[in-house]
């Protein structure tokens, strides 16, 4: 028979740890109210689970500095042509690399992470996710010129 034995707890005087609770704050995802923001891509990747493909792109609004709750865009899988979502995924990504004088064809794994950077004004709307449902903010026009 095995005897069970209690960890310690560990509960020793913390050690001199600084933190900046505040900084945090411009990490967590905000959700904005529907309406024209002017956006930059901080980061932008792309993702594949299974045979769905999506595009990453992490979202700041350049007024406050906060990030943009915002889901991956799906552009490919075995559903794609079974309504417009991936067709309108793939034609804001290719508004987006328009806009950034990319070619709108190629290696997705090449041309999504150029798009890191780029500033545009948009319309963000809000899309409830039917899965779980939380609301997200969803990309629903991007402006080419500068005003909306």
């Amino acid at each position: 028979m095995k005897k069970f034995t209690r960890q310690t707890s560990g509960n020793a005087p913390t050690a001199d740890v600084n933190l900046d609770f505040g900084a945090a704050g411009a990490k967590v995802a905000r959700l904005f109210e529907p309406g024209e923001y002017r956006l930059r891509i901080d980061s932008a990747r792309m993702i594949q689970n299974n045979q769905n493909v999506s595009a990453v792109l992490n979202l700041i609004e350049m007024e406050s500095g906060n990030r943009v709750d915002a889901r991956p865009l799906w552009v490919d899988g075995p559903n794609a042509g079974a309504g417009d979502l991936a067709a309108k995924n793939q034609d804001l990504v290719a508004q987006l690399l328009s806009l950034r004088e990319l070619p709108t064809k190629g290696s997705v794994g090449v041309l999504i992470p150029q798009l890191a950077g780029l500033e545009f004004n948009a319309r963000l709307v809000l899309a409830p996710d039917s899965r779980t449902g939380q609301t997200y903010n969803a990309l629903a026009d991007i402006y080419v010129d500068d005003v909306p």
